[in-house]
């Protein structure tokens, strides 16, 4: 079916007003009118919004039900030539006419009466500390069908890298949040509710190849915005809520897992080449980092080690950003004590097989979440007899690191260069 676009608005300029360009991508989601009806009928003042959606439908929805709306700028492609969730965000993006202020927000939301009154009043908090402020955070979670419940707000945090090296995040609930009265410096933007003013749009256009939410998505925009200079904030209050889990609806990725299989291959290595870990000769054109800050200072910030994979005590903390310390005595020491066991026998019998080719060493190593190596301990036939005699089938290790250890490995290496099978275990 060929992807069609209403120009009913494609020349509207609505620069110079107050207006709220509202960026919804949807994926063959029932929750899309619902959450619209929901944003319109509790808004203190639903004209200022302008609705722009890339539709990506299925068989059982009608996406002309907008047609005659003179607010809304619909995209409309059947779900079979969707992209992605970044293609998608892409798009949502072109439609784009110059209003005053940008609210992504994702098709499945609820949201509780005065909403934009409250979100404007917080946008205008953190414009008096920044110039180019981002309101943003996770927002609590709601279940269609069911009262909105009495929900406390929460901040997005940081908690680990993946085992490929991404930046994890999830939400923490604000402590003591009755007494909170001001936006609360964040580290990152979440992709499911920002507020800023429209230049975010041509500054920091979203990414087409961002195939993933999360620590694909929101990783590299956060990136990208906080060196093109955008501060961020979180509200301290609730005024809108989000479906997490979505069961039971048709996912990209299990409608056309060839594709979104390479798709997320991309751009978990694109995102790795952003933070500097790896090099893979990918060409970032205008969705690279800006140059009004680097992304070192987006590090000392927030208190990130992209390289080692690391993350700062204050930041596992969940405290306030800016981190206060020196980037470098951040990420705190902690000492551990593990006895690591392995098994012997299987270790014998893969030496009996290689038919007179003695071990040379055998190879401890202590792994963080990301399998980078934390502590390695190097075992010798004139050192650790008892182990090479296969009489000692554990070790006990101890040592200082600023991650969490998750697993140990031993990697047998023969005298002709070889290495034996790894056997591994979880901390």
């Amino acid at each position: 079916m060929q992807t069609i676009i209403s120009d009913k608005w494609a020349n509207a300029n609505n620069q110079g007003k107050d207006l709220i360009f509202v960026q919804i991508a949807s994926y063959r989601d029932p929750q899309l009118i619902p959450t619209i009806d929901s944003l319109i009928s509790n808004a203190d003042d639903p004209s200022r919004f302008i609705f722009g959606i890339c539709w990506q439908y299925g068989p059982d929805e009608d996406p002309n039900v907008y047609d005659d709306k003179p607010n809304f700028r619909v995209y409309k492609a059947h779900y079979t030539e969707s992209k992605g969730l970044g293609w998608a965000r892409n798009i949502t993006n072109q439609l784009y006419r110059g209003e005053k202020y940008t609210l992504q927000i994702d098709s499945h939301h609820r949201f509780t009466p005065h909403w934009d009154t409250m979100m404007m009043e917080d946008f205008a908090q953190a414009k008096e500390m920044s110039e180019k402020p981002v309101l943003s955070t996770y927002v609590p979670p709601f279940t269609p069908g069911e009262p909105l419940p009495n929900a406390i707000p929460s901040l997005m945090s940081q908690y680990e890298f993946s085992a490929d090296k991404l930046l994890m995040s999830m939400p923490y609930y604000i402590p003591n949040y009755q007494n909170v009265k001001r936006v609360i410096r964040a580290r990152t933007i979440s992709a499911h509710f920002f507020f800023a003013e429209g230049r975010f749009i041509d500054e920091v256009p979203y990414d087409p190849d961002a195939f993933f939410g999360g620590y694909v998505e929101e990783a590299t925009l956060s990136a990208r915005a906080f060196t093109h200079g955008f501060d961020f904030y979180s509200p301290f209050r609730c005024y809108l809520f989000h479906e997490y889990t979505r069961n039971g609806r048709p996912k990209i990725w299990e409608d056309k897992p060839k594709d979104t299989g390479k798709w997320d291959i991309h751009a978990r290595n694109k995102t790795r080449q952003l933070m500097g870990q790896e090099e893979h000769g990918i060409d970032m054109g205008k969705y690279g980092l800006g140059t009004i800050r680097s992304l070192h200072d987006w590090e000392v910030y927030a208190g990130f080690d992209f390289k080692n994979c690391r993350l700062a005590q204050y930041t596992l903390e969940v405290r306030e950003p800016p981190n206060p310390v020196p980037w470098d005595e951040g990420f705190v020491k902690k000492s551990h004590n593990f006895t690591i066991r392995w098994d012997v026998a299987k270790l014998k019998a893969e030496v009996d097989a290689k038919d007179g080719v003695k071990l040379k060493v055998l190879t401890l190593g202590l792994e963080s979440n990301a399998s980078l190596t934390l502590h390695r301990a190097d075992m010798f036939p004139d050192k650790n007899p008892e182990v090479f005699s296969y009489t000692q089938s554990s070790a006990q290790v101890q040592f200082e690191t600023c991650d969490k250890p998750t697993k140990w490995v031993i990697w047998p290496l023969f005298e002709d260069g070889s290495w034996g099978a790894c056997q591994q275990g979880n901390l």
